[in-house]
């Protein structure tokens, strides 16, 4: 598979060739074939997008896989939002592959995670559909966060019931999760967890919701 795209790679690079390059004389061996010249191609890389387009090329891999937990986690959070940012600027599924095979084999075991940064959002009802099922790459996630249920006294018969649990991807939680910890100028440059003490249940509701829709997660 490696091999197979490593050619599907050469082929799609040959596209971004410049018409004035020299060929080789026709009638004799190799007539009509791209001619090399020294100093030619100097200062030009080619790539996938270097005709105007956006690049595909994959960024350069780390010369050594990550060996400890916490730095193997951030550099497969770096891929997927790699992987996002290059789908989300329409390069294609190439760039998306290619970039996944050179650094993503070393991440083999976050792979379900890298994956399912890629979700596009859904609605309330289908992110509730895989509640407990503790499938790779997704967990679940409190809307209104179980800390609230000791600052807001509010009971566990609300903070685990079945209308305020979903399944999201797992990076798209740690999101969430920074998310509420972070100063925001929205709440007067608060933390969301901060503005949220002493509010009703149906503040803390809508801020859950604006918490998912903000890291992708919630149509």
């Amino acid at each position: 598979m490696l091999l197979a795209l490593a050619r599907l790679r050469a082929l799609v690079e040959k596209a971004g060739f410049n018409p004035d390059q020299p060929r080789l004389p026709p009638g004799g061996p190799g007539g009509g074939q791209w001619n090399y010249e020294e100093g030619y191609a100097q200062g030009r890389k080619p790539g996938i997008g270097h005709n105007e387009g956006p690049t595909l090329d994959p960024p350069e891999p780390p010369k050594d896989p990550p060996k400890d937990k916490v730095s193997k986690t951030q550099a497969a959070k770096a891929l997927a939002k790699e992987i996002a940012r290059r789908a989300l600027r329409r390069a294609g599924p190439i760039g998306a592959a290619i970039t996944a095979i050179d650094i993503g084999r070393r991440l083999y075991s976050e792979y379900p995670s890298i994956r399912s940064y890629q979700d596009k959002p859904q609605t309330l009802g289908e992110l509730q559909q895989n509640v407990g099922k503790r499938r790779p790459g997704y967990e679940d996630h409190h809307i209104v966060e179980r800390i609230a249920g000791k600052t807001g006294g509010f009971p566990d018969s609300m903070i685990n019931g079945i209308d305020n649990v979903v399944s999201v991807p797992k990076y798209r939680h740690h999101v969430i999760s920074g998310w509420y910890n972070t100063p925001n100028k929205d709440f007067g440059m608060q933390k969301p967890r901060d503005y949220l003490r002493g509010k009703d249940w149906s503040e803390h509701v809508r801020i859950g919701h604006m918490a998912m829709r903000r890291a992708g997660v919630l149509k």
